[in-house]
């Protein structure tokens, strides 16, 4: 890819990141854009692997002993759990379903955004927090919901940069990783070292440092 294929492709404002943080070498720019794809794939494998344990914590806790279905009668539409802002989002999700299958709470579970799960551990639910939802953090006896809140509200914004192709250059990429694997480790120690072997954790940690080829495999 040459400079005037870098600019076309990429964009101008794109290309120029990348141009700037290698002292304008289009060469280095190149192998630095390439490394930063590889370092969004890693992200988002890990990312994947983290949500999907969390919202399945989090339902286990809240709707293990539910039926699947009539959603209605689910945690999912109950306005003694969630607040009004959260069942529209959960009435959203179930229009985004394929029309045809039946809707289930396993399928809006895997419906609902990370936006969602983040707003179950914020202020207004203090009290769910109280009674239940600390539940799904078992492994962490002395855990406060303000130190959920803080690192979720970080892991929100980090994942929305990745699922949009966003620079992660700057950003504390690192720092979202031992986030990611913290939490888990709040749910299950064992599911850390889950997250830790499928996803390449620990080879992913340490290319950032060097900015060295990322396994994503």
């Amino acid at each position: 890819m040459n400079e005037q294929q870098a600019r076309a492709w990429l964009s101008d404002p794109r290309y120029e990141r990348f141009l700037a943080d290698c002292g304008g070498d289009h060469r280095s720019a190149i192998a630095l854009y390439e490394w930063h794809a590889e370092l969004a794939a890693a992200s988002f494998k890990l990312i994947h692997h983290f949500e999907v344990l969390l919202r399945n914590s989090v339902d286990a806790v809240l709707g293990g002993d539910q039926l699947q279905a009539p959603i209605e009668d689910t945690w999912l539409l109950d306005f003694d759990i969630l607040r009004r802002n959260e069942v529209r989002r959960v009435l959203v999700a179930i229009e985004r379903l394929e029309k045809g299958k039946p809707v289930t709470r396993g399928r809006v579970v895997a419906t609902l955004s990370l936006a969602f799960w983040t707003s179950l551990f914020g202020k207004p639910y203090d009290e769910l927090w109280r009674s239940r939802l600390r539940l799904v953090f078992p492994a962490r006896s002395t855990l406060v919901r303000k130190e959920v809140t803080a690192r979720m509200k970080l892991l929100q914004r980090f994942r929305n940069r990745v699922a949009h192709h966003d620079s992660l250059l700057g950003q504390n990429v690192q720092a979202r990783v031992e986030d990611m694997l913290a939490i888990a480790s709040w749910i299950d120690p064992a599911a850390r070292a889950w997250l830790e072997e499928w996803s390449g954790a620990p080879e992913f940690s340490a290319a950032l440092a060097t900015r060295r080829a990322v396994p994503v495999g």
